[in-house]
C-alpha cells in the first residue's frame, strides 16, 4: 500500500481542485454502522422500510421506533480521522467540495465547507402538512419519549432524508455534478457505488481527471480508477 499513499499523496499536493464522494463507510469508524453490510443497519429485518416513503406516509411511527434510537447514537458520536483531514486539505489553499450519501453532519462538524448533502440529513425536518421546517434536535425529547413529532398544525414532521420515492434534493444534485465536473482529482471514499443515481456522480468527472476509489470492498468503478485502495479508510487518511 505504501506506493499507492505516496502517489496518492503526490495527487492530492498537485491537485488545486478536489471533489470527495463520501458514502457509509467513512462513518463506520465513528461508530456509524453502514446499511448493506452483515452488520448493517439492514441486517435488522425491522429496519428494511425506514426509509421507504409509502411506509413513512402508511405509519410513521415504524421510522420513530428506529429513530429513537439511532438518533441520539448519531448526535453522540464524532468526526473521525478521514472527517478531519479532508477538513485540514482546506488549510492548503486547496478548493475541496465535499459530496456525501451520509445523513450525519460530520464532514460539516469537522470543517468541511461546502458540503453537498445529495440523500438529504436527518439535522433538518420538515412538517408534511404545512412545510415547517425544524431542527430535528427541538423533536428528539418527543422521539426518545416515543411520540411523533407533531407540528402546531397537526402534521407528522418527517426528517429531510432523502427516503426511497423521492426524488433527490436538486439543488444539492446540481451543485455535486459541477464540483465533480470542474475538478482536477475525484476521490470516492467509503461508498460501493451501488446505488443510484448517485452512483452515476463519477460519471461526471472530466476526461482528464483522476478517479481515486478508498473502499474496504471492491466497487463497479475500481477498473476506471488510477488508484484502488481496500483498506481501513481511516489508517489511509492518516497515511497521507
Amino acid at each position: 500500500m505504501n506506493a499507492k499513499i505516496k502517489r496518492l499523496t503526490e495527487m492530492v499536493d498537485n491537485a488545486n481542485s478536489i471533489a470527495v464522494l463520501t458514502g457509509a463507510g467513512i462513518s463506520t469508524s465513528s461508530g456509524i454502522p453502514d446499511f448493506r453490510s452483515a452488520g448493517g443497519l439492514y441486517a435488522d429485518e425491522r429496519n428494511i422500510n425506514v426509509f421507504d416513503l409509502d411506509a413513512f406516509n402508511r405509519e410513521p411511527k415504524l421510522y420513530y421506533n428506529f429513530a429513537r434510537e439511532f438518533y441520539p447514537r448519531v448526535r453522540q458520536a464524532q468526526p473521525n480521522t478521514a472527517h478531519h483531514k479532508l477538513a485540514e486539505w482546506l488549510k492548503r489553499n486547496k478548493k475541496v467540495t465535499i459530496i456525501t450519501q451520509n445523513i450525519d453532519d460530520y464532514h460539516q462538524r469537522a470543517g468541511s465547507v461546502p458540503v453537498h448533502t445529495v440523500h438529504g440529513t436527518f439535522i433538518t425536518s420538515t412538517c408534511t402538512t404545512c412545510n415547517q421546517v425544524i431542527q430535528t434536535e427541538e423533536l428528539s425529547h418527543a422521539i426518545e419519549r416515543g411520540e411523533l413529532p407533531c407540528c402546531a398544525c397537526g402534521g407528522i414532521y418527517k426528517p429531510d432524508i432523502t427516503f426511497f420515492g423521492e426524488m433527490l434534493p436538486e439543488q444539492e444534485w446540481s451543485a455535486s455534478v459541477e464540483a465533480i465536473s470542474e475538478s482536477d482529482l475525484l476521490l470516492v471514499i467509503g461508498t460501493s457505488l451501488t446505488v443510484y443515481p448517485a452512483a452515476s456522480l463519477p460519471s461526471y468527472r472530466a476526461p482528464r481527471t483522476p478517479l481515486v476509489i478508498i473502499n474496504r470492498d471492491p466497487t463497479p468503478l475500481d477498473r476506471e480508477a488510477a488508484i484502488v485502495i481496500h483498506q481501513d479508510i481511516c489508517e489511509v487518511m492518516e497515511a497521507l
